[in-house]
Parts: C-alpha cells; structure tokens; sequence
C-alpha cells in the first residue's frame, strides 16, 4: 500500500516537472517565433543599420574670375595614388596587418622614386578610425611617376589611381592678398561632422575672399551610404549616391590686366595702388607690395617657407592697402579745403606764408617753402595748388578739432570701408575723448596729415573718388557677381552707397579745380602725373614718420580723371620709404592712368 503511494507521488512530481518543462519550451518557442518572424524585418533593418556607415562626398570647389574674363582661381586635375586596406593582405594581428600595409607602401615609394610621408601610426590610426575610406599615399602624380607605378600595380593589391583636383591659381602671386589662399580642413571644427560616419573633408578657404565666401565657393556636399564587415572594411554599397551639388563661381571687379600693372609697377617697393571706378565703387586695382605665390600653398606650405614670408620685413602677407593705416600728409588737404568752405571760408580770400607756423619762441611747423620765405599770399586753391602748410595749419587752428573731424568722419576716416576682407583697418580719426590732452598744435598738425590721424590707401581712394563724382562715399566692390558653374545663372552684387561727403557740389568743385591746378600748371605740387591725353586732378602727400634718427617717408597720390569712354576712375598711390609724393607716388599713378586709357575702360 505503501509502495503503491510512494509511485503515485512519483508519478505527479513527473508529469509537473514535465509539465514545467513543456511550458518553458513552448515560451521559448514563442519567443523564437516572434523574435524571427514577427519582429525578424525589424531586427535585420537595425542589424543593416549597424553595419551602414555614411560618407560625405565633398563638392568641387568653385572658381573666382577676374572682370575681363580671365581665371584667378581654379581646380586642376590631379591624378593620387589609394590603398583599399580591405583589398589588401591583413592578418588578424593589427601589428603584423599594419607592417604588412608600411611594406607595400615601401615598395610604391621606391617605384616612384619619391617619400610618400606616410608612417606605420598613420596606417594603424586610419585602419582604427578611417577603414571605409580609401588611404591616400600619393598626391599629384607625374606622368612619369603614374608611368613607372602602373607596372606594380598588378603586384599590389588594393592600389588604385584616382582621378582628384587640387586648387590652382593660374597667375601665382597676382592679387594674392585679395585672393586669399586654402587649406586642408579639420573635420574637427566643421559644422556638419556630426551628419556623417566618416567624414571626407575638403579644401576650405583660410585667407582672403577664398576664406571669406568659403561657403559659396564650397556648394553643397553629396553622401553615399555603404555597408562593412565587422572590421569596418566596405563590402557592398547602399542604393545611388546623392552627388555634391555645384558650388558657386566669383566673378569679381578686379581686371587682371590692370592688377598685374599695379603689381608690376610697384615692383621692388614697399607700398600700394588701388584704382576705383568714381560713379559705383567698383575696384578695378589694388595691388599691396610685395606678395607671394599662392600655388606654395598647395596642397601645403612648408613650416621653414611660411616662416621665411612671415618674417620678411616687406611683410608680403598684409594687404597694406585694406588691413593697415598710415599718416597721411598732405592728401588730406582736398577735406581740410572742404571744412574750411563748408564753414564760411571764401575761396579767395588769401592767407600770408611766411615759410613756418609758429606756436611760442620754439615750437614751429614749417611749409615745405620756408628756405624761400614761403609762398607769399594764398588763395584755397593756391593752397592746394602748391600744398601749402601754412595755410591749412592757420586755417585748420582757427576751424578747431571738432570741424575738421566731422568732415575727415564724412569722407570715411575712423570707420572701415566694408569692403569684407578679413582685417580691415578702420584707420584713426581723432577726438578728444581718446587724446584728452589735445591742443593746437595737434590741430595743426592733423589739418596737414600729419600727427594722430591714419587713413588706409583704399580710405583714401575712396574719398578721392567722392570728390571726383560730386560727394557720393560708396562702399568699395570687390565681387560683382556670382554664378551657377552648372547652370550659369548669376546674381549681382548691387553697389552699396554707404556716405556722402558733408559739403556742397559748389565746394566739391572749388576743391577740384585746386587738384587740378596741381597737376596741370607749371608749380603744381602734384606735376609729375601729367598727362597730355588726360585731365588729370589730383593731390600728393609726404608724411614724416619715425623716431628723429631713423625718420622715412610715407608717400601718397590721389587722384581722378575722366577716361574718352566716359569712364571716370580714381587712383590712389601709397609708396614707403619714399622720396616724395610728387616724386615717388605720382609717376605710378600717371602710368596707371595711361594703361588705364592704353585698355580702353
């Protein structure tokens, strides 16, 4: 009876333990079903997303074009040499894979006959965080280094040429500090990094216009999706990729033809030229001298190269007609002028030179006449005529800081242009608030150009050129439009009116009838840019600059003329270390005047 209980339990306890089992195995079996069949789609889809990596396919960069048509930064093809690491032999030890890879790197380098810089920790760190992406060994390949490398193709596996483009500037150093150069870009600062799985960057503006419309001249980049195995290497690409869309092309308001004269006229000299059209602001010219090669910049420039133009005293990197500020002499007379009759001045009422400005027994400034005894009795446009210091230095005095400083305000002086290169000089336009122990002395040295007053070349041409076309201050235009490179569609940059001179067009051309009368009669401080096919005005300036011992010479030219198409230009002429503006800048400017007539403008 016992025996029989005891087997009647066994029983039960087997068929629950069975039971239990069966029930485990039957969720066990849901589970699988639901895992494979009914969520199986969803698990591949993120399985597929694991295994998919996006990546950025940058644009083609765009171009920039001078006015006259011609090309002053462009893509030129290049031919590079890549190493698909999936394609080639890899161990599973990551060191041995890595050595393997440095030892055909080896062997390509010997064929070429070049180093190709690439280094065992570089291999490792692009297998680690790069290995979809091809590794590039070689850049810019010679037909002859393509010729000798294509017999070892065969016996390297995973070596591909790959047709590239690399930024080119067809004439060199013309223009180079408008221009601007680029760069390789670090994937680390860009805005979009996070769009995209590997990122390919591209060349990226890092001076110039080239830095300033880097977006424009960038477009918009293309992506493709593709998957990888376990060790990151692409087996198979996802669907169509989306292709970069077109990037934009700069025509600008420089013509080359004319930039390369400035250049080549302010040859072996430090100093700057620019040249303005008087009825838009359009710049036609500025050259700063001296430059540099913006092709040594591609693909990078050397360390020892980029210190040896860094230190160069001529200081080839400063654009020294936008990004820097010089006393300006006697160019700002023609404003001084505009003061004085804007202020109840007659224009032929006549102050006495005597050679010198005194202030007490031992403080003087003297006209450039006083070992003649100065220029005698002077009208205001005598005064211009024959740059006379007495003159402005008595009458500026006696108009006081705030007059004068109102008119240098409305011709553009203490304030940036906007022209939009990077750096932009304001210059320096006193007042009493940063200078509060000023006196009249200082004022008469201001009414002269001279002592706390600094004015960029393109200020100053600027200035000229409202002078020439009645008071209009513009802001000065670089770029005149942009274009579609796919479909040549174009949108215009408008000229932007940015000022107006405070005086009257009456007094505007009293002022101009003195700056010609400085270049077209016998006496005239700006004699040397005359020119018998032109009508040329214009006004010369010397600044003294320095300690006593080591006193050089900041030398100017502004001026305007009329060109047979009805084209009115100004030029202004920046020349340091010069002998003297009538001497040193005014030449210049006269032969820019004539190539300017010489191209027909």
């Amino acid at each position: 009876m016992v025996e029989k209980t005891l087997d009647k339990q066994l029983l039960i306890r087997i068929l629950i333990m069975a039971f239990i089992v069966m029930l485990m195995l039957s969720a066990l079996i849901i589970r699988l079903w639901d895992v494979q069949i009914r969520s199986g789609s969803e698990f591949d889809e993120k399985t597929s997303r694991q295994y998919a990596r996006s990546i950025r396919l940058p644009a083609l960069r765009g171009r920039i074009f001078s006015s006259d048509g011609e090309v002053l930064a462009t893509n030129r093809p290049t031919v590079d040499v890549l190493f698909h690491l999936s394609e080639m032999p890899i161990s599973g030890n990551q060191t041995k894979s890595v050595k393997m890879i440095m030892k055909e790197v080896l062997r390509a380098e010997k064929a070429v006959g070049r180093a190709s810089g690439i280094t065992e920790q570089q291999i490792l760190a692009h297998m680690q965080h790069y290995p979809a992406i091809p590794m590039t060994v070689f850049k810019e390949l010679t037909p002859a280094e393509l010729a000798k490398l294509s017999e070892l193709m065969p016996e390297i596996p995973g070596l591909e040429f790959s047709a590239g483009s690399q930024r080119w500037y067809p004439f060199r150093s013309l223009a180079s500090q408008i221009i601007g150069y680029t760069g390789p870009q670090d994937p680390r600062t860009a805005e979009d990094r996070g769009n995209y799985f590997y990122y390919l960057p591209e060349t990226i503006g890092k001076e110039g216009l080239e830095r300033v419309y880097n977006q424009q001249l960038q477009g918009i980049p293309g992506m493709k999706l593709v998957k990888v195995n376990h060790r990151g290497f692409v087996y198979e690409t996802i669907g169509t990729p989306t292709p970069a869309r077109p990037s934009m092309d700069l025509v600008l308001t420089l013509n080359a033809r004319m930039q390369a004269k400035a250049e080549k006229l302010l040859r072996g000299r430090s100093g700057a030229a620019v040249v303005m059209d008087v009825s838009d602001g359009s710049v036609l010219a500025m050259a700063s001298a001296p430059g540099f090669d913006l092709n040594s910049f591609i693909p990078r420039i050397s360390q020892s190269e980029y210190d040896k133009l860094k230190d160069d005293p001529g200081r080839p990197f400063l654009n020294k007609a936008v990004s820097s500020a010089y006393m300006p002499g006697s160019i700002v007379k023609p404003l001084v002028a505009l003061a004085l009759l804007e202020n109840g001045v007659q224009p032929e009422e006549e102050t006495v030179c005597d050679g010198a400005t005194h202030f007490g027994e031992h403080s003087y400034i003297r006209c450039w006449a006083w070992l003649a005894g100065g220029h005698g009795s002077v009208s205001l446009t005598d005064a211009i005529k024959v740059s006379c210091n007495d003159f402005f230095c008595e009458n500026g005095m006696e108009l006081g800081l705030e007059k004068l400083r109102e008119m240098y305000e409305s011709a553009g002086i203490g304030s940036r242009t906007g022209i939009g290169l990077p750096s932009e000089s304001a210059g320096v336009l006193p007042d009493r608030k940063r200078f509060p122990k000023w006196n009249s002395f200082e004022t008469a040295l201001i009414s002269i150009g001279q002592g706390k007053i600094q004015v960029s070349p393109l200020q100053a041409v600027s200035y000229a050129a409202a002078i020439a076309n009645g008071g209009i201050l513009w802001k000065p235009r670089l770029v005149r439009e942009f274009k579609n490179s796919d479909t040549g569609e174009s949108t215009v940059e408008p000229p932007v009116r940015r000022g107006q001179l405070k005086a009257t067009s009456e007094h505007i051309a009293i002022v101009r009838e003195g700056m010609f009368r400085a270049v077209n009669e016998a006496g005239g401080g700006a004699r040397r840019a005359y020119c018998e096919e032109l009508a040329i005005s214009g006004k010369t300036g010397t600044a003294e600059v320095g300690p006593r011992n080591k006193r050089t010479k900041n030398t100017w030219f502004i001026g305007f003329a009329e060109l047979p198409s009805g084209r009115k230009l100004a030029v202004c002429v920046l020349v340091l270390n010069g002998e003297s503006g009538n001497k040193s800048a005014a030449p210049v400017a006269l032969e820019l005047f004539r190539y300017a007539l010489h191209l027909n403008l």
